[in-house]
């Protein structure tokens, strides 16, 4: 059996490689050994925004009392929630299979290893294939990083993919790792009545955010009646009484948590597939992560990687635009796509969206920076909708005048973030982003007023 192109993995970097592929008339297989999507479909962004969404809704519903709405009798039927999940996550999958199929690609199930540069093995529950191709995208992912002396175990030390299919709303749950997956996951359980702790190793939630925005978020987490030990580490656990005792280590202390459940997130690592790769040749780096080019070409000329599998972030968003450039490339055409700045898109309470690099950043690379920057509290938009936390920072070189950062902490910042993304992609200087007309009245006008801010020119909050 031949092929032109055989893509291993059908997560956003995989799916969206075979269709453009597909879309070039290149025939293409890809092979996928669970559900197509990946993680982010099945485990991951989708299913959890759900329920951070919902959660939201129904946390905002049971405060309308501010807006002169009166609800009574508010309750969560969680398994409904989780019923509602299963169905858009399975209508988002069978989208992409229809697109897969719709553009010529042969889609199987199966488990794929390299034999040579040009050979894949397929092997499915009934049937074993070499095919012969051209070249080979490897997008098989990362894997949860886990914590040795707190082993998941599917029961009460759990993944984010056993949190996501719990039935039933805990009484309270301690969370390992104070990053983007923990402050999503808690600040919903949070809203849905769990008691939540965070321990986080470093010394602020969100490591690398800037402090300031890390500042707001944790300020509503505390609203919230989240509990977070920073500067802290899990040492041990036991089972009692249908809990899991927990020793928190904080200060040179040990504190004794008990919880229904705990929630381990500490990031991902490398898979242990990419180690297969080494026998052909293909470098990775010291982590385990497959290095890759410009147009995500391995040391190995028929051979592409993309997504989770060449290292972080590990974004959704960054691993499709990495699958459009190897398809590209693949197919013999001298792409014009780049992988530009990657917004980060945190779904927390405010939403954080961050995309280029923060003053913080700029002035340990010696650049100098102005920042303008704006609040929420003086947000048209913001105060209709009762959402005035946070604010919007726009970082500036000063030497070109050009836009090199922005920051964003408050309701929508992941929705408006894209502006900012298109502004540092293409190069230009913050009298330009001042320059354009934002609609009012919308969280994007905050973008506008950050970056006259920069130069003293905000009118809708003091320059100072």
């Amino acid at each position: 059996m031949e092929a032109d192109a055989v893509v291993i993995g059908g997560g956003p970097a995989g799916y969206v490689a075979a269709i453009r592929l597909g879309q070039l008339h290149k025939k293409t297989i890809l092979v996928e050994k669970d559900n197509l999507g990946g993680v982010c479909l099945n485990y991951g962004c989708i299913p959890s925004k759900i329920l951070v969404s919902v959660a939201d809704m129904f946390w905002k519903i049971g405060r309308l009392d501010r807006f002169g709405i009166k609800v009574q009798g508010l309750s969560m039927e969680f398994k409904q929630l989780q019923n509602w999940k299963k169905k858009v996550v399975a209508s988002l999958r069978d989208g992409i299979s229809y697109l897969l199929k719709e553009n010529g690609v042969q889609t199987i199930k199966g488990t794929a290893k390299l034999r040579s540069p040009n050979e894949v093995e397929i092997r499915t529950e009934v049937s074993e294939t070499t095919i012969k191709t051209d070249s080979i995208l490897w997008a098989v992912g990362a894997e949860d990083a886990g914590l040795p002396n707190i082993p998941y175990d599917g029961r009460r030390i759990l993944s984010s993919k056993d949190l996501l299919d719990l039935e039933i709303v805990p009484k309270s749950m301690l969370i390992v790792g104070g990053g983007a997956i923990g402050l999503e996951l808690g600040t919903a359980f949070a809203k849905m009545g769990t008691k939540v702790i965070i321990v986080e190793i470093m010394d602020q939630l969100l490591p690398g955010i800037s402090k300031d925005v890390v500042a707001v978020v944790q300020r509503n987490l505390k609203k919230l009646g989240v509990e977070v030990h920073t500067n802290s580490r899990v040492s041990a656990y036991r089972y009692a009484d249908g809990q899991v005792s927990v020793d928190v280590i904080k200060n040179g202390e040990t504190l004794p948590i008990n919880v229904e459940y705990v929630l381990v997130t500490v990031g991902k690592k490398s898979p242990s597939q990419n180690y297969e790769l080494k026998d052909l040749g293909v470098e990775l780096d010291k982590k385990g992560f497959v290095i890759v080019n410009s147009t995500m070409r391995t040391s190995v000329d028929s051979i592409f990687a993309a997504g989770d599998a060449t290292g972080p972030p590990f974004l959704a968003h960054k691993a499709s635009r990495q699958g459009l450039i190897a398809a590209e490339t693949m197919a013999g055409h001298k792409t014009n796509l780049g992988l530009p700045p990657v917004p980060l898109a945190l779904f927390t309470d405010p939403e954080v969206a961050v995309v280029g690099m923060s003053e913080e950043e700029a002035k340990a690379l010696g650049i100098d920076v102005v920042v303008g920057k704006f609040p929420f509290t003086a947000l048209g938009r913001a105060k209709i909708s009762g959402d005035t936390e946070g604010f919007a920072k726009v970082v500036v070189d000063r030497s070109n005048e050009k836009v090199i950062g922005v920051q964003i902490v408050g309701h929508g910042a992941t929705d408006v973030i894209g502006e900012a993304a298109l502004a540092i992609s293409m190069g230009i200087t913050v009298d330009e982003l001042s320059n354009v007309i934002h609609p009012h009245p919308t969280f994007l006008e905050a973008i506008g007023e950050a970056a006259d801010a920069v130069k003293k020119k905000a009118i809708h909050a003091l320059n100072i």
